[in-house]
């Protein structure tokens, strides 16, 4: 039977902390910099010894999460390359439907302790780092609002397993971080949209239609009408973008139909080679916009495609020109080529044969460097910079 530790949560010096917190979780809602200092505020609080907050799987770059506390490089790079796909605490909650927003489990709710330590999982993983009992909280579930969410803290054998009123600290706590992470991805949201605005369509190096959920274009800029001219891929129809080929429509209305429902993706785009000519595809980004935004424009659309042409100019210049313009270096110049061909982080890891922790830790420089917040303010800043995926 699980030995239980019992939080002093009713001390009037734990109250006072945790208004504080609250405090505190919110205001990293508006400064994301403030995110890794809250969550280890927030283990001080729970006891906890290790804590994350995560998206197991975000279909939308700004919206992906990692924040953790205490987690070694070996212990982030042993569960990504094998035991995430052994992991028997999320494998059973999955099974057993246990991912409901708002709800939170102790880790002996979901597999008993005893069964847990017999598996692979606990005799390789936990037992190495010493990670005993968990108090878990499903923050959100998938939708096209909001990435699958979870939040977990961790306590080494020695502490003793959580309580009820690690149940109940844990409710408390939830709802506040949840509406931090909203109003966290709506800025990030309105930050994106407001450097395109301030750039100004027209001086980007590549295409931007800014369409409605049916396809009709709303706003074209300049470079996006030179493509349609050009009529080798893209054609407005009564309106309405389409791809010229019919073999490839059906993949293009399917990108944009995906993109009107929140989830954003891309797509190589076949175009019309003349005699002697080879034209590499456009590659396309479908990217998914919310209601309410000041430029009228992005207002009334659903969907902004960016459209890349690697005939348009020398990626490679692009790229050389942009890290020397932010002083990359070549590590994290073959981050951001890589980022441009739509791989994820640990696609990248995999590709470079580096750990995840360090792509973390190149993407966080480029962050810095550039003045912007996540994957996808960074390849905006790219992309109107001139430099497109090599």
């Amino acid at each position: 039977m699980a030995k239980h530790s019992t939080l002093n949560s009713g001390a009037p010096d734990l109250a006072s902390e945790m208004l504080d917190l609250v405090g505190d979780i919110y205001q990293a809602g508006l400064e994301p910099e403030r995110w890794p200092a809250v969550i280890a505020r927030m283990s001080r609080v729970f006891e906890a010894d290790l804590a994350c907050i995560y998206t197991p799987v975000a279909s939308r770059p700004e919206q992906s999460l990692y924040l953790t506390y205490n987690f070694s490089v070996a212990m982030e790079s042993a569960y990504a390359g094998y035991y995430h796909r052994i992991d028997e605490w999320s494998g059973t909650a999955l099974r057993q439907n246990r991912y409901v927003q708002g709800r939170v489990a102790l880790g002996e709710d979901i597999i008993p302790q005893r069964e847990l330590r017999r598996t692979e999982f606990y005799q390789d993983f936990l037992k190495h780092h010493d990670m005993e009992w968990i108090v878990s909280s499903v923050l959100f579930e998938a939708s096209p609002e909001t990435p699958a969410t979870h939040m977990t803290f961790t306590r080494n054998l020695g502490r003793g397993g959580y309580a009820q009123d690690g149940v109940r600290l844990m409710q408390l706590i939830a709802p506040h971080v949840r509406r931090a992470l909203l109003t966290h991805w709506q800025l990030s949201e309105a930050r994106l949209h407001q450097r395109i605005h301030q750039t100004g369509m027209d001086s980007l190096g590549y295409g931007v239609a800014l369409l409605r959920s049916n396809g009709d274009a709303v706003y074209l800029n300049a470079f996006a009408e030179r493509i349609l001219q050009a009529a080798d891929g893209l054609m407005l129809k009564a309106g309405v973008l389409l791809a010229r080929h019919a073999p490839e429509h059906a993949a293009f209305t399917h990108l944009l139909r995906q993109a009107a429902n929140g989830l954003g993706g891309g797509l190589h785009l076949r175009r019309d080679n003349g005699a002697g000519s080879v034209k590499r595809p456009y590659n396309l980004t479908a990217i998914p916009l919310q209601e309410g935004h000041p430029f009228r424009p992005l207002a009334e659309a659903r969907v902004m495609l960016l459209i890349h042409d690697p005939e348009h100019a020398d990626p490679l210049d692009g790229l050389k020109n942009f890290a020397t313009r932010y002083r990359l270096t070549p590590a994290e110049a073959r981050v951001l080529n890589l980022l441009l061909n739509d791989l994820g982080p640990q696609q990248i890891a995999d590709q470079l044969g580096v750990g995840i922790r360090t792509v973390r830790s190149q993407l966080s420089s480029l962050y810095t460097k550039t003045g912007t917040k996540n994957q996808r303010d960074l390849i905006v800043s790219a992309l109107g910079f001139g430099v497109t995926a090599a």
